[in-house]
């Protein structure tokens, strides 16, 4: 669809230039001519409202600037145009002849599982940071939001011909694991019989604490007693790390996501490149020293506030690891850097750009997008309150472990993957468990799947009644003449262009809704029209080759989500 409306493009623009030299169109500038999407195939395949831009400069009303255009173009020196018409103010409406629909079909037959993808890319280096939970505790939903799209959206990048990878920054150091430590040698001890101990402040409730400190009781008994106190935190600071995020590893490895790299900020740490970059600020002079701590000036950026870079104490406020990290990201190559935050985490995104500007790096190098709250809405249809502290929340693990007692453990990722999808990244999303659990067409994901299936079965039957698909060098794509064939091959078009925008405007949710059109089609298709006509199998055939072409594209379009295409449901 990109290379015919470049194609149209060409012609209306030598159409508006044949009318200026004809001292028909007083313009000493041929504008960008825009395309706006139509309705109904009744409006024609492409409409542009470029006569109504030129009004203006034409000193013209726009329907006559639009008939003078149109006058300039012969459909018969075109093929690829069957008509044009005028509608409304101005809009000119094209109508494509049939064959562009048939070289679709063409395309896709060629391109197979390569189809919408392209080397927009060109190769170039992106990193997408995603999740990047505390190693805290287990993995919640709101992570399981971030990890469908950061992983979706690598698979995007990709598909469109760029280098990107995924990664996960663990955040292993400072007050949060601190707290940790103390947490756990609180639920240890109390294991142990003693009475009267309290989780400190900021510290953690959840049951999880309480399992792992069993376990310690039960490998190591009480020799952990033994030691300081100081000394015991800080060794169960770690061992609670690593076996969290051991967890959290095993999480995301069941939910089909695969980090490339894992980041440790307290391997930024131990490398030098905070004391770098405190260095690189200072003989920039954003450094000052008030009340005993640190400063950096924020507001040079244009910032309400300056921020303690060093407190008091001399530790540094978690900016500096974060600047460190990120100007790491930049020594290694990439050219773009795309970092997905939590809702929790949106006042500091003006700030780490500012870092990132003060380093001198370039200022579209560093992406930040906010991956909004998700609501989990149980089957009554009420809201379920969340919160990591106090051990009230739903984990990824149990939201799989519940859609897999309905849907079965083959699809409760690709439930939970798709409702996650589902919502543009900074709207609020309600996942609703009563939907999600709903083993039928309602559900949105299993509509998709069922739509693939079917395909599947179609050919199944074929073989069954000895009709075998043929290569489409050998069909007859002309017998496709129902309105609803040429509907479902239109659709089938915009699939590169979906894919393109989808990875360029970092919005996944567009491929699902795709999808879901590109079903509510095939559908209707399937239950009205006979595709296995052995009294006429030349429209089999070629019927055949269009059910292909979809399977194709939905297998294609579900790859990119993660999310499976099965060939029976």
């Amino acid at each position: 669809m990109d290379a015919i409306k470049t194609e149209v493009y060409n012609i209306l623009e030598d159409a508006i230039r044949a009318a200026v030299a004809a001292g028909e169109l007083a313009v000493s500038e041929v504008p960008v001519i825009p395309f706006s999407p139509t309705k109904t195939p009744e409006h024609g395949d492409i409409a542009t409202p470029v006569a109504l831009g030129l009004a203006k400069q034409a000193r013209m009303a726009p329907r006559n600037i639009a008939e003078i255009i149109v006058k300039h173009i012969d459909p018969e020196a075109h093929p690829i145009i069957r008509d044009i018409d005028i509608a409304g103010a101005g809009f000119i409406n094209i109508y494509l002849s049939d064959n562009w629909l048939y070289d679709v079909l063409q395309a896709i037959a060629a391109l197979q599982a390569a189809y919408g993808s392209s080397d927009k890319g060109a190769g170039k280096r992106v990193q997408i940071e995603f999740v990047s939970a505390n190693p805290t505790g287990p993995l919640n939903i709101v992570s399981g939001r971030a990890a469908a799209v950061g992983d979706t959206l690598v698979n995007l990048l990709n598909a469109i011909g760029y280098e990107a990878i995924r990664e996960f920054y663990v955040n292993d150091a400072g007050g949060q694991v601190e707290r940790l430590g103390e947490s756990i040698d609180v639920r240890y001890r109390q294991t142990l019989g003693e009475e009267g101990l309290e989780i400190p402040e900021g510290g953690y409730q959840g049951e999880y604490l309480q399992e792992f400190a069993q376990t310690l009781v039960e490998t190591d008994g009480d020799s952990y007693l033994q030691l300081e106190q100081s000394e015991r935190t800080a060794l169960f600071r770690d061992k609670g790390i690593a076996h969290i995020l051991a967890q959290q590893r095993a999480s995301l490895e069941r939910f089909k996501v695969n980090f490339d790299v894992w980041a440790s900020e307290q391997a930024i740490r131990d490398s030098g490149k905070p004391e770098e970059i405190i260095q690189t600020f200072r003989e920039k002079s954003y450094l000052y020293e008030a009340e005993g701590a640190t400063w950096f000036r924020m507001s040079d950026f244009g910032d309400d506030k300056d921020c303690v870079v060093i407190r008091q104490n001399g530790e540094y406020t978690y900016f500096v690891p974060d600047a460190a990290y990120h100007r790491d990201k930049f020594d290694r190559g990439f050219r773009t850097v795309i970092d997905l935050f939590g809702p929790d985490h949106q006042g500091h995104i003006s700030r780490l750009k500012n870092f990132v500007k003060a380093l001198g790096l370039p200022d579209d190098w560093l992406e930040i997008s906010i991956i909004q709250q998700v609501n989990l809405v149980d089957t009554a249809g009420k809201r379920v309150d969340m919160s990591k502290r106090s051990g009230h929340f739903l984990t990824l693990d149990a939201l799989i472990d519940e859609l897999a007692e309905t849907v079965g453990e083959e699809f409760a990722v690709d439930v939970a993957r798709y409702f996650f999808l589902m919502r543009a990244n900074n709207t609020h999303l309600d996942f609703n468990m009563a939907l999600a659990l709903t083993h039928a067409s309602e559900n949105p994901v299993f509509y998709i799947q069922y739509a693939h299936a079917r395909c599947c079965s179609i050919f199944e039957q074929g073989t069954e009644h000895g009709i075998i698909a043929k290569p489409i060098e050998e069909v007859s794509l002309k017998r496709l003449t129902e309105p609803i064939e040429h509907d479902l091959i239109r659709k089938l078009a915009e699939f590169p262009s979906i894919v393109l925008l989808s990875a360029e405007t970092r919005e996944a949710h567009r491929v699902p809704h795709y999808l879901h059109e590109l079903a509510g089609i095939f559908h209707p298709y399937y239950n009205q029209h006979r595709v296995l006509d052995s009294e006429d199998l030349e429209k089999t055939h070629a019927r055949l080759i269009l059910v292909q072409s979809v399977q194709t594209v939905l297998k294609n379009g579900l790859t990119l989500l993660g999310i499976s295409a099965p060939e029976a449901m």
